[in-house]
């Protein structure tokens, strides 16, 4: 270090002993200079290097020779001149006594160093600036780990708000953007709310692997339907949800279109090529400043209402369809009181052997008496009680009372002594564990044959999950419970796993029993179907039941055509326990 009198005044008479502090000092001083981790750099009052420590020209990769003389904005990187010649120029002027920035030196090699810089001025006596002295820390790895903490603070913050499946935007971000789009007034926008239609089915049949690169497939063809500018997020399971931003009734109703043509192309999961389809509720929004979460509420109204269409569809929403929504919830609401307050009743119809003519079996029926309204029809509630899940400890509440009352009958009336009761089984009854441990408590609680129990079960039940249930019949069967097939003829597959099924007896579906009457229209072909079931039934050795039987033509008819059972309108509608007493007393024969 040169010039050492400027930094040291001594006040020392002695020259010698002056001499020697001098000496003493500027080794001090060069020692703390050398030995410095801290890169340190002196340059003159221009701005020009005229000394450096070891540890700067390590980090510059500059020799000392080369280095002096420079500039040191020659030495910074470019784009930080700006910032930093100004505050050299206030410190020079006196308007600063140091500063701190951040900036880059260009070293020697081409490579960019990041560093923190402090700066001050060195003055002399009297006070006149003479050089600066800069302190540099290499901030290198503070900017990696920097750079590491805001990419794992993104990685975060995309994984809070995108689906780790498909990448798409969750429900936390649809609802941000959704809440964005409704803020801005008089900006129109659209909502369309997907759900895929029997995806539980490919799910449960194919595998989760399966079911996952399906929705991942779906994902891709929804973002292909959309404009950069719209978002298309994963609302939940087999759910999306897509914001048009700016867009009427025509361009919503147009992406929906498209929607149902790109899925509706196959799909190559893993070898199996499979289709699928969607229903879509859309809403639109008018710019009003709605809460985000009624366009969500709206457009999930106007997807059921698009489910109840079919497969495939398409609904907008309307005002009619938010009075429906409010008058379901109402019936919820009432059905939950109506298991508490013991509202529903048990009628029952008469099932009738066509060789014997006279009764064999009864069908319990749940009915329900509402305190207002009155009677409601079972296909207005029982679809609510399955949506719901109440129609669990509602069919548990059948099983029991029916039961209760056929070991009541069987013991008390003579012509019941043989008398069977047959039960509808719920699809979710059907999923639910503990089916078969409590049908067989209630036998044995009641004193009753397993073969007076007749469960009625629909095909599309047993279709959801084929081996779970096929795995549930055959350990009702071995229990001797009988297993009736229910509405046949109106599923999906019926020929093709018909076979695999432990099946007591099949029931022909009302539909196909209409037609049986002299003059109705379809009757040859009619008949010529339930001539066929009978045939099919014969080959698996399994009796049949024609349900809806209401004429005395009807009825010759099915016995020309060979059927076991029937019931229906022309025997008897669906009776109360006292009416069905008396009728079983009565023991009529037809």
């Amino acid at each position: 270090m040169r010039n050492p009198d400027l930094l040291f005044r001594p006040s020392l008479a002695d020259p010698d002993e002056l001499l020697r502090t001098l000496r003493s000092r500027e080794e001090w001083f060069r020692a703390v200079f050398e030995g410095s981790a801290m890169g340190i750099g002196v340059v003159d009052m221009d701005g020009r290097f005229i000394e450096a420590n070891a540890a700067f020209l390590r980090m510059t990769g500059y020799p000392l020779d080369e280095l002096r003389g420079m500039a040191f904005t020659t030495l910074n990187h470019p784009d930080d001149n700006a910032r930093n010649v100004p505050l050299f120029r206030q410190l020079v002027e006196g308007k600063l006594s140091h500063y701190q920035m951040e900036k880059r030196y260009r070293c020697r090699n081409g490579s960019v160093l990041p560093v923190r810089l402090t700066t001050s001025v060195v003055r002399d006596s009297e006070g006149r600036p003479r050089f600066c002295i800069a302190m540099v820390e290499d901030i290198t790895e503070r900017r990696q780990a920097e750079a590491e903490r805001l990419a794992l603070e993104e990685r975060l913050r995309h994984s809070a708000l995108h689906d780790p499946l498909t990448g798409l935007p969750n429900r936390v971000l649809l609802g941000e953007r959704l809440a964005r789009a409704a803020e801005r007034p008089c900006a129109p926008c659209a909502v369309l709310f997907l759900d895929l239609d029997r995806f539980k089915v490919i799910n449960d049949s194919l595998g989760h692997v399966e079911g996952d690169e399906l929705l991942r497939v779906v994902a891709l063809r929804l973002r292909g339907c959309v404009r950069p500018e719209d978002t298309v997020g994963r609302f939940g399971g087999d759910e999306f949800v897509i914001l048009l931003e700016g867009a009427g009734r025509d361009e919503a109703v147009r992406t929906a279109e498209r929607i149902l043509d790109a899925l509706a192309v196959p799909l190559d999961l893993h070898g199996y090529e499979t289709f699928t389809t969607a229903c879509i509720g859309i809403v639109l929004s008018d710019g009003s400043g709605g809460p985000p979460e009624h366009l969500l509420r709206d457009a999930d109204m106007a997807m059921y209402s698009a489910k109840a269409a079919g497969l495939g569809q398409y609904a907008v929403f309307d005002r009619s369809m938010h009075a429906a929504a409010l008058e379901r919830l109402q019936l919820e609401t009432d059905l939950r009181h109506a298991l508490q307050r013991k509202e529903f009743r048990l009628h029952y119809q008469p099932i009738v052997s066509l060789t014997m003519g006279r009764i064999a079996a009864l069908e319990a029926l749940a009915r329900w008496e509402h305190p207002q309204r009155g009677p409601v029809p079972p296909d207005r509630f029982i679809p609510v009680m399955e949506d719901t899940g109440l129609i669990l400890p509602l069919g548990s509440w059948v099983l029991s009372e029916a039961m209760r009352q056929l070991a009541e009958w069987r013991a008390r009336l003579p012509a019941a002594e043989t008398l069977e009761v047959s039960v509808n089984v719920s699809p979710r009854q059907l999923r639910a564990p503990g089916l078969v441990e409590e049908i067989d408590r209630l036998l044995r609680a009641n004193g009753l044959p397993p073969r007076s129990l007749k469960l009625e079960l629909t095909e599309s039940s047993m279709l959801e999950d084929p081996a779970a249930s096929s795995a549930l019949l055959h350990r009702l069967k071995a229990k001797e419970v009988h297993l009736y097939l229910d509405d046949f003829g109106t599923g999906y597959s019926s020929l093709s796993y018909l076979h695999q099924l432990p099946l007591n007896a099949i029931k022909i579906d009302r539909s196909f029993i209409r037609g049986l009457d002299e003059g109705a229209a379809g009757r040859q072909g009619d008949g010529e179907i339930v001539r066929t079931i009978v045939g099919l039934a014969r080959s698996l050795g399994v009796p049949v039941v024609a349900e809806g039987v209401e004429s005395e033509e009807q009825l010759a008819t099915l016995r020309t055509l060979g059927c076991d059972y029937a019931q229906g309108y022309l025997f008897s509608p669906p009776v109360d326990a006292d009416a069905a007493r008396e009728l079983l007393r009565a023991n009529p024969r037809w």
